[in-house]
């Protein structure tokens, strides 16, 4: 090739050369130039193809391979081929090491954007239901989402579109109020209103449809784009069927307020004097109904499980048979019901309450209270909810008010007491003992924490049951306690240690540690002594995954193993560390927390430090599952890990944390002062 090139320099260019730079590329070559790179002669069949050696538009790199890992990515871009580069603030394919809280959000592990010159914000959260910037003052009356999108619309002719950060005004070309709101895609959208008003959005603008009615239009659903239903008063049911709106006969002369369908073939419509229509494919039929007030809203995660809801604090359920009343939290009159799934549902009102039912009841959610100054003094009222999934959700009322809720809650708990708290467990989310300084012992019903008669005035550091009817409680003075459901016996060992930790397998298997390596085991008859291999370590924290696999913590490092016949010294990767708290998800899966912001992790096989992203304390740990822990400590510290790492979570205090405790999508926080938190998600990671 060398010679060739040198051959046509000297003029020999029969051979079909062609200038390139300071030299000839030979036929069958192409001369490429890209940028500020030299010209280089690439194989024709060879252009534009990654691997090729030379560096072409499109590319960032090419080391004349398709091989990723080795400086260049296997599509000759740095972005996504796993590296960070100098020129990049992330890659899409490494997992972001920063948390949300450094963004301003609560919680969450920031995404990166696919040109990795940007984080992206879209996976950060924050906590309970936000206020989000307005755009409108118009009340807002109904809404809708696809994916990270959502259109809302309101009175005068109000449509506002969220584009995933932020709402928009989007220009209806009306001034008729409009109620109601659906769309097959973000570029495909209805929205009904007063005087027979149909709207349909196409991506770019709304435009007036021909509609065959002039009466008032309350909602609109439809099963894809051209299978729309709409419903309003007198009655009236319209259809859309990709050509035109037509009038449907309806079986009522009622107003109807809502509507919703599971299919084509499936569809609900609630009104007036609690009428419930049902459309079947062929055509509207009323169901029994076990009400006359007045319904507003209705809405179902599948075709078994439907929600109406309506005046008076209505709430029916339709189990695929029929529709029973459920007992409801209030007597307000209910505006609108979403559920993403039958443990997933959001109730508003119109005087501003959110109720969330999570599958056992029903809870009253923390919400903004007022609109901002400068629009009202009035309470924020509310008309509708809706989302496009459990960490994904929105409301709209009066004022123009938008209110948007990540699936997180954290709520600091009205506590009876200012004693500093050390322990808590509970036998389920509405079931829960909280023990701290001078005997007190907390109990939550699932509305409110009492204080339970005290029964020793020595501090208490830790509590562990069976059950709701066998609790154990160990403190100070070698304090031990056990509730059987009735009250409260003391069982106190007699050379009073300080005990710090409790946990069993059952009610006939449980270990209590402390100070001076103690460890006591009780078999259901009493509590004996067991032999200790660290006499000289104070021991904080014990947890198993079995009967013969038990874990113990304490000062200087100290881990110890319980394998059923004996208690053994475990290797320590942090001898210098002071360790609080321990507990695991498995045998294979352990992990232990200390001083300086020591976080340990066993495998099955040997205890490694993690990086925690903190030098603070951590007093105690807890999780749902191997990808799912909480961490917390001094200083209101908040730890999550997710399976990848540890990430900082907004505590919103900076009171002490001393304990962390949960079941299922609820947790708890306790610490200084008599503090508690609660921690609630809609849904547990995968």
């Amino acid at each position: 090739m060398f010679v060739l090139a040198l051959f046509c320099i000297a003029g020999a260019c029969l051979q079909g050369g062609i200038s390139c730079g300071d030299g000839v590329c030979p036929s069958g070559y192409t001369c490429i130039s890209h940028e500020e790179d030299a010209p280089a002669c690439v194989a024709s069949t060879s252009v534009n193809t990654c691997g090729n050696g030379v560096v072409e538009a499109g590319e960032d790199c090419d080391d004349g391979n398709q091989v990723g890992g080795d400086g260049c990515g296997s599509k000759c871009v740095h972005c996504g081929d796993g590296e960070l580069t100098r020129d990049e603030i992330c890659d899409t394919q490494l997992p972001v090491t920063i948390s949300c809280v450094s963004l301003s959000y609560d919680f969450g592990r920031p995404g990166c954007v696919s040109s990795c010159d940007d984080l992206s914000v879209i996976p950060c959260g924050s906590w309970n239901w936000r206020r989000q910037e307005r755009v409108t003052s118009q009340a807002l009356r109904a809404g809708w989402s696809w994916r990270q999108e959502a259109f809302a619309v309101g009175d005068g002719g109000a449509i506002v579109h969220y584009n995933g950060q932020s709402w928009q005004d989007s220009p209806s070309h009306t001034s008729e109020a409009l109620s109601g709101v659906w769309g097959s895609g973000s570029r495909d959208v209805f929205a009904v209103g007063a005087r027979g008003t149909i709207l349909r959005y196409d991506g770019d603008d709304w435009h007036a449809m021909p509609s065959p009615t002039s009466e008032a239009l309350s909602d609109v659903w439809g099963s894809g784009p051209r299978d729309v239903f709409a419903v309003g008063a007198r009655g009236t049911i319209l259809r859309y069927d990709g050509q035109g709106w037509q009038a449907m006969p309806s079986p009522t002369s009622e107003a109807l307020s809502g509507v919703w369908g599971s299919e084509a073939h499936d569809v609900f419509a609630v009104g007036s004097e609690g009428t419930i229509l049902r459309y079947d494919g062929q055509g509207w039929q009323v169901m029994p109904s076990p009400t006359s007030e007045a319904l507003s809203g209705v809405w179902g995660s599948e075709a078994h499980d439907v929600f109406a809801v309506g005046d008076q604090g209505t709430m029916l359920r339709y189990d695929g048979q029929g529709w029973q009343a459920v007992p409801s939290p209030t007597s307000k009159a209910l505006s609108g019901v979403w559920e993403s799934a039958p443990d997933n549902v959001y109730v508003v009102d119109v005087e501003g309450t959110m109720l969330h039912y999570d599958g056992e009841g029903w809870r009253r959610m923390t919400l903004p209270t007022t609109l901002p100054e400068e629009v009202s003094s009035r309470q924020i009222r509310l008309h509708d909810v809706w989302g496009s999934g459990p960490q994904d959700v929105f409301a709209v009322g009066n004022g123009g008010t938008t209110l948007h809720y990540n699936g997180q809650d954290w709520q600091n708990m009205t506590s009876p007491t200012t004693a500093w708290m050390s322990g808590v467990w509970g036998s389920g989310p509405r079931d829960v003992f909280v023990v701290g300084d001078g005997g007190t012992i907390l109990r939550y019903d699932g509305h409110s924490w009492e204080e339970e008669i005290r029964p020793t005035k020595p501090s208490l550091n830790g509590v562990w049951g069976s059950g709701p009817q066998d609790v154990f409680v160990v403190g100070s003075e070698g304090t031990i306690l056990h509730y059987d459901g009735q009250g409260w016996e003391d069982e106190s060992w007699p050379s009073k240690p300080w005990l710090h930790g409790v946990w069993g397998y059952g009610p006939q298997d449980v270990f209590a540690v402390g100070s001076e390596g103690t460890i006591l085991h009780y078999d259901g008859q009493g509590w004996q002594k067991m032999p200790s291999p660290a006499p000289e370590a104070s021991l904080k924290g014990v947890w198993g995954s079995g009967t013969t696999d038990v874990f113990a913590v304490g000062d200087r490092g100290t881990i110890l193993h319980y394998d059923g016949e004996g208690w053994q010294k475990m290797p320590s990767p942090a001898p210098e560390a002071w360790l609080t708290g321990v507990w695991g998800s498995g045998p294979q899966d352990v992990f232990a927390v200390g001083s300086e912001g020591t976080i340990l992790h066993y495998d099955g096989q040997g205890w490694d430090a993690m990086s925690s992203t903190t030098l603070i304390t951590l007093n105690g740990v807890w999780g749902s599952g191997p990808r799912d822990v909480f961490a917390v400590g001094q200083f209101g510290e908040l730890l999550h890990y997710d399976g990848t790492s540890w990430l900082k979570l907004d505590p919103t205090t900076d009171r002490i944390f001393y304990a962390v405790w949960g079941t299922g999508k609820s947790s708890f926080v306790v610490g200084e002062g008599g503090a508690i938190y609660r921690h609630t998600r809609t849904v547990l990671p995968q």
